[in-house]
């Protein structure tokens, strides 16, 4: 008679299958669609156009087959897209040589300010990288040291910062919105990836030790002390016409990373890993990280209970 351990590995050995066979047939059709009616034409056969088509639809039925089975199985629906989401990107592993599109400019001192701006900006999407998780890893309990709110408060004050200086920074490079968007849009998902890869390897410890380094109390200044100002006011002399993403923002897509690459080992690997509790406890975090755009800590009080929303709040508790 099999173990209830036996019998759990057998069911997610049996969800990473289903997800999968989603996924292939996700990057099937991407394939089958980005190349055309062309490749059906061997110059021999006509209505090439046809065939693309009727294996367009094939492929689109398969994989809605694919995707009801797997959510009959007991998959959690949100892996289902996910795992779709990875077929039709391509995505099933990050690039370890992503590059971030530089900007061009000829002017030498707008060109310092995108350096500098590139180096604050990997700072920043690094931070919301170990905080997504760290955070996982609380809520799902499997965080084994302590947790200060004082720190925890001091390194989302610090994440505001780094938003700001960016924000400056892209103003005094004159950075345009096509600009921004290749530097933090959604073509630097792979960077996330990379970061979410790199953090999950990492011990209790090891995370701590490189969230603690951001968590100082003596942060890097909001206004770098180069950019251009107005004499009389001390203000930036440049006003900005596209921000990165705030702070809450980078949470999520660091936090969506993070759930890509979880779902991409159950995939490939099949673990043992109990996908309904990681989608609940994941999308917890999500779902979190979307709040208002103020002030924000998100370290919680207590452990919450399976599967429950913590609650973001500017509340840093009792006044002095």
């Amino acid at each position: 008679m099999a173990s209830p351990d036996d019998r759990a590995e057998s069911i997610s050995q049996r969800h990473g299958q289903l997800l999968r066979r989603v996924q292939n047939v996700a990057a099937q059709l991407r394939e089958v669609t980005d190349a055309g009616p062309a490749m059906f034409d061997d110059g021999v056969s006509g209505d090439s156009q046809l065939v693309w088509q009727e294996r367009i639809e094939t492929l689109g039925v398969e994989g809605d087959h694919a995707e009801f089975e797997a959510m009959l199985e007991g998959v959690d629906p949100g892996w289902v897209v996910d795992a779709r989401e990875l077929g039709h990107r391509g995505a099933s592993s990050p690039s370890r040589h992503v590059v971030r599109q530089h900007p061009a400019r000829a002017n030498e001192a707008q060109e310092f300010y995108l350096d500098m701006l590139e180096v604050d900006l990997w700072n920043l999407e690094r931070m919301a990288s170990l905080e997504a998780s760290r955070v996982h890893r609380i809520t799902t309990g499997r965080w084994t040291l302590d947790r200060d709110p004082i720190a925890a408060a001091q390194f989302a004050d610090n994440m505001t910062a780094l938003h700001t200086r960016i924000t400056v920074l892209a103003a005094a490079a004159q950075l345009t919105a096509p600009e921004g968007d290749s530097l933090w849009g959604s073509s630097v998902e792979g960077i996330r990836r990379v970061h979410a890869v790199t953090f999950a390897a990492h011990d209790d410890q090891t995370l701590a030790q490189q969230w603690n380094g951001y968590a100082r109390a003596d942060p890097a200044l909001a206004v770098p002390p180069y950019v251009p100002r107005d004499p009389e006011t001390g203000n930036p002399t440049d006003t900005a016409m596209v921000a990165p993403p705030t702070p809450r923002k980078m949470l999520a897509d660091a936090t969506s990373a993070l759930r890509v690459q979880v779902v991409d080992t159950a995939i490939r690997n099949s673990a043992s890993t109990d996908l309904a509790a990681e989608s609940a406890a994941i999308t917890a975090v999500v779902d979190a990280a979307l709040g208002d755009d103020q002030a924000w800590t998100w370290e919680p009080d207590h452990d919450p209970a399976p599967g429950q929303v913590r609650e973001i709040s500017t509340d840093r508790g009792p006044e002095p």
